[in-house]
């Protein structure tokens, strides 16, 4: 019980500097943007580098995870990510920035999937999805370090000071899971296979590319919205971040008491009806109010709380066999969708005709993948597999 305790803590803190590093840049994004004198094609390329390289380890990570089990992976490249943290402090060049965001993303990659494959080979499927939410829960607090403390940390120490202190965080992260990782247990596999359904996994995947569209829109074009549509400046839009972020925490923890008293499918179609709703009615008129706009984007950074859900669900209908390459793939669709958002919302601020025109585009955009994910997820027959039977 006290090791499960250790485990469920560096776990946790792990994952609290994945979110922060897929957060931050959304602070300190500007400043590099006014350092290395970035262009707002450049600036979607930083932001969307560190997800592509997040998102292209996934499946390796999931065959790796089915041979070895999450700890070494976790630990050897959570020093990667480390080490790209740092390279993103002493990034002078485009290039060099976009190298070390791709190098940070790397050492992210292993964190939230190998949380769930932890979790997921307890054989309890209600276990399983509290533990995993409450992980994430705890892990949101990163989000919220990456707003206004991470705009006070970098003016005391500037921007690159502040990826430095990070950077060591992540080093002591890894150096944790590295004494703290239980092996991945094993038992009960060949049971759970036979009731596995595979073929549910197809009306998973646009929801899973459309599910961190709000985490792309917190993390990189929050502030210029608030910014260009508003004139919100720095502490401004480093406030509302942190309501954001507070918000998106408060949702976080919400989830697992709901999933013991309401279906995680209710819950997934709720939030995803409400965001697709709200972005929709923003989009008419995206400068029409802050409070509205910022309400908004606590409703789109919420949604993503409902991953955990969905790649609980996803690993439930997979054959245990190849449940870490089944979800590594579920997770790269994820990871794939922020990174393509990322530099297509880059395309649309480069060739809009001004703030209001690209974020109505932005929000219409975001809307139309919303719908289709939820009616996707909609359209998938609502199996029970022996996990959730239990």
């Amino acid at each position: 019980m006290h090791n499960n305790r250790k485990q469920f803590f560096v776990l946790a803190l792990a994952f609290l500097m994945s979110m922060f590093f897929r957060s931050y840049f959304g602070e300190v994004g500007p400043m590099v943007a006014a350092d290395i004198d970035l262009d707002p094609s450049r600036y979607g390329y930083a932001a969307s580098a560190f997800f592509i390289s997040f998102g292209l380890l996934q499946m390796p990570l999931g065959s790796a995870f089915d041979r070895f089990g999450a700890g070494t992976p976790m630990t050897v490249l959570m020093i990667v990510g480390a080490m790209g943290a740092a390279l993103v402090a002493m990034a002078r060049t485009a290039g060099q920035l976009v190298a070390g965001q791709a190098v940070l993303g790397a050492g992210c990659a292993p964190i939230f999937m190998g949380v769930v494959y932890q979790f997921g080979s307890l054989g309890d499927g209600v276990a399983a999805r509290r533990k995993i939410t409450a992980v994430s829960a705890v892990g949101t607090i990163g989000a919220l370090l990456s707003a206004s403390p991470m705009v006070w940390l970098s003016e005391v120490l500037g921007w690159r000071g502040a990826m430095l202190v990070a950077a060591s965080a992540m080093a002591l992260c890894a150096v944790g899971v590295a004494f703290q990782m239980a092996p991945t247990p094993q038992e009960g596999q060949s049971e759970e296979a036979t009731e596995s359904r595979p073929a549910g996994l197809v009306y998973l995947l646009p929801i899973c590319l459309t599910l961190s569209l709000g985490g792309t829109f917190r993390n990189a074009w929050a502030t210029p919205y608030l910014s260009g549509v508003f004139s919100a400046d720095q502490r401004v839009s480093g406030f509302a971040l942190t309501i954001v972020s507070a918000v998106g925490i408060a949702t976080s923890f919400a989830i697992p008491a709901l999933v013991s008293k309401v279906s995680p499918r209710s819950i997934v179609t709720a939030g995803m009806a409400a965001a697709t709703i709200a972005a929709f009615a923003m989009a008419v008129s995206p400068g029409s109010s802050i409070v509205a706009a910022v309400a908004l984007i606590c409703l789109l950074y919420s949604i993503g709380n409902l991953h955990p859900l969905v790649m609980a669900e996803a690993q439930e209908l997979a054959p245990s066999k190849h449940r870490g390459l089944l979800l590594g793939f579920l997770n790269t669709l994820v990871f794939f969708g922020v990174a393509i958002s990322s530099a297509v919302f880059g395309w649309i601020a480069q060739s809009a005709g001004g703030p209001s025109a690209t974020f109505e585009i932005i929000l219409f955009s975001t809307a139309g993948c919303l719908a289709i994910g939820l009616t996707a997820y909609l359209a998938r027959p609502a199996w029970r597999s022996i996990a959730n039977q239990r």
